[in-house]
């Protein structure tokens, strides 16, 4: 090989090395095919029979309730499902991971918490109320902290992204104590001050990770195991 064809692999390779070390490795990539997850797909009979225990077990209680507190006489319906588009459910991990990789931070599991929305035209920060009272429920990724599994936050703290835990039941005085305690990887060693509001991005630095308004139904109703009753 002569030595102008050496020299022009070697600036190839040098130029493909260069391209490697610019890629994003926050980037998200999804994992290869190896089949359903293992223990956790149930059978379409199975399903069919948890949607009716819950139709015979939860509905009629809780819509007693509801119709019993409606100031106006109007039937409630209890929510059925939500659900998000495939899409937005690939841009929520996505950004999760992303976000988790930069506060150094693995990412345990999804947990998915029942909620409800208030009785109220709006929050209490004036945002809309989608589905006033109305059943939902909202995703919280969990992390590993003092040997629990914990949902987590993103807080910037002197200019570095740091997860901490969401349940954080210190005092404000401990909280400004504490705030600076961070190990070299980038987590809380203390969980010493209050709980942000869980905007999206707040003034503080807070960054939460916290999935919701998808849509839940009914109405309108689409219900893939029997109607409403």
């Amino acid at each position: 090989m002569t030595t102008k064809m050496t020299n022009f692999f070697l600036l190839l390779l040098l130029a493909n090395l260069m391209l490697v070390s610019c890629q994003d490795p926050s980037a998200h990539t999804e994992l290869p095919y190896e089949g359903p997850p293992k223990d956790h797909i149930i059978s379409v009979e199975r399903a069919q029979e948890m949607f009716d225990a819950y139709s015979q077990r939860r509905l009629p209680i809780i819509k007693k309730y509801e119709d019993s507190i409606a100031s106006d006489g109007s039937k409630f319906e209890p929510t059925r499902y939500a659900e998000y588009d495939l899409k937005t459910i690939k841009q929520y991990i996505a950004y999760i991971e992303h976000e988790a990789m930069q506060a150094n931070v693995d990412i345990n599991t999804l947990r998915f918490y029942l909620s409800n929305y208030p009785n109220s035209d709006k929050f209490p920060n004036g945002d809309v109320v989608k589905y006033p009272r109305r059943n939902s429920f909202f995703v919280v990724p969990t992390m590993d902290y003092e040997g629990k599994n914990v949902g987590f936050s993103i807080e910037e703290m002197d200019g570095k992204y740091t997860a901490v835990p969401i349940n954080r039941g210190a005092s404000a005085q401990e909280g400004k104590q504490n705030k600076n305690q961070t190990d070299s990887t980038g987590q809380m060693n203390e969980a010493g001050f209050f709980m942000s509001n869980n905007t999206m991005v707040q003034g503080g630095g807070t960054t939460s990770l916290i999935l919701n308004e998808g849509t839940v139904s009914p109405p309108p109703s689409s219900i893939d195991f029997g109607n409403n009753n």
